[in-house]
């Protein structure tokens, strides 16, 4: 499960970008296709990696893109989640673009008072 490799990443470049004095409650990370991340195992992943930590009850949001698709016989395109579908020709001569970008795309910090 390559989720908690991306949860532990994402995680330590979050820490970097919180204030001191602050903690890390919210990240936002925007994913291509291609990363593959299945949300409940990222969600999962990313809760076993705040157990114990500062962090612990941090949220994760996903924005996962869609996968840009075209149509070899009748030139369509669309955007789709199935790399596999097939056109609404009924052709199957599908291709599928996208990319493998990981964006961490804004966090949340809350001052702790002491």
């Amino acid at each position: 499960m390559h989720e908690f490799s991306l949860a532990t990443a994402i995680l330590d470049l979050a820490r970097r970008h919180v204030p001191a004095g602050a903690v890390l409650r919210a990240v936002r990370v925007r994913a291509g296709p291609l990363r593959a991340i299945d949300p409940e195992a990222m969600r999962w992943a990313w809760t076993a990696t705040l157990d114990g930590q500062p962090e612990s009850g941090a949220t994760i949001e996903l924005d996962l893109l869609p996968w840009k698709l075209s149509c070899g016989d009748c030139g369509r395109t669309w955007q789709g989640e199935d790399v596999l579908a097939a056109c609404a020709c009924g052709s199957k001569n599908v291709n599928a673009d996208g990319d493998d970008d990981l964006t961490l795309m804004s966090i949340e910090a809350e001052t702790i008072d002491e």
